[in-house]
């Protein structure tokens, strides 16, 4: 297996405070990484200075102008020596086995375009977090994961992006990350794989995703429109280009997303947009959530519309 050599891609931009932890979680692996490839998206902190301080011998240093973070992996796919590249958010960890495991899952799932492991969450510096993913399966060796918009749809993602290795074959193959979306980019990156790919997952946590404060993702304005993922999937749908085995899960997923959005809205007081959210037909594919959301939107929205008048 020591044939097995592994780019890690770290896309980076203003992370002063953490560059150097996520650096050195890639320096003590226990099966070493061929190279690391840096790509500064036009950093204006000392992120880069606190990076060639390191001195590592293995390690690309990129740089480009501000384009965001999937233009940023893109470029590192690009300047990759190896079959099989890591992807890295550059405040994110891994333990010291994350390479060693996924060196065990491609020898025994060598035909996958991406190989995966469980996280956990990681909020401020120190409280670490279990994701809430509804596995079907907990086999600690491994095995080839066919229902990823299932287990998507019923909980956390079941992967992150610094807990996945691609092919680099598959990946240029599938056209690599999405530009220009304006949210959702990873998971259109996971649905491509999911769809026209294979997965080998293990559940064993081999990696550490830092989300910084628990609520930091409800302080953001919620997006006015569905994630440009699901409105693809929705024209695949509809268009046939779903095999029928997989479109009760992808509807979920979509469903999913759709209800999730709505409590985004009714935590900023967008009733009206909560409400209408939930006339969409692929939320009722999430009936709990679906019933407890809008039994909150519907009368909140229509007293907020009194209180107006």
């Amino acid at each position: 297996m020591n044939s097995i050599k592994f780019s890690v891609v770290i896309p980076l931009y203003n992370k002063s405070e953490c560059i150097e932890r996520t650096i050195k979680s890639v320096l003590e692996q226990s099966y070493p990484a061929d190279e690391i490839v840096i790509v500064d998206d036009g950093s204006t902190d000392d992120s880069v200075a606190k990076v060639e301080a390191l001195n590592v011998p293995n390690l690309k240093l990129i740089h480009q102008e501000n384009q965001g973070v999937s233009a940023a992996r893109n470029t590192g796919a690009q300047h990759c020596s190896n079959e099989y590249m890591a992807f890295l958010d550059a405040d994110d960890t891994w333990t010291p086995f994350f390479l060693s495991r996924i060196v065990e899952l491609i020898g025994r799932f060598p035909n996958m375009g991406l190989y995966a492991t469980r996280y956990q969450k990681v909020h401020g510096d120190n409280e670490f977090q279990d994701a809430k993913i509804a596995l079907t399966k907990w086999d600690a060796c491994g095995y080839e994961m066919d229902n990823y918009f299932a287990v998507a749809a019923s909980g956390d993602l079941p992967f992150t992006m610094s807990s996945i290795v691609v092919s680099k074959p598959v990946f240029h193959e599938l056209g690599g990350f999405p530009r220009g979306e304006w949210m959702g980019e990873d998971q259109s990156f996971y649905i491509n794989f999911a769809m026209y790919s294979r997965i080998a997952y293990t559940p064993v946590i081999e990696s550490f995703y830092y989300q910084g404060t628990q609520n930091s993702a409800c302080d953001k304005s919620p997006p006015q429109q569905l994630c440009p993922f699901a409105e693809r999937l929705l024209t695949d749908i509809k268009e046939d280009r779903v095999a029928e085995k997989m479109k009760p899960m992808v509807l979920k997923y979509v469903g999913a997303h759709i209800c999730d959005l709505a409590k985004r809205h009714i935590q900023h007081r967008s009733l009206e947009y909560a409400a209408q959210l939930l006339t969409h037909p692929a939320s009722r594919k999430k009936p709990v959530h679906w019933s407890y959301y809008k039994f909150i939107a519907l009368p909140l929205a229509y007293i907020t519309k009194l209180k107006g008048a």
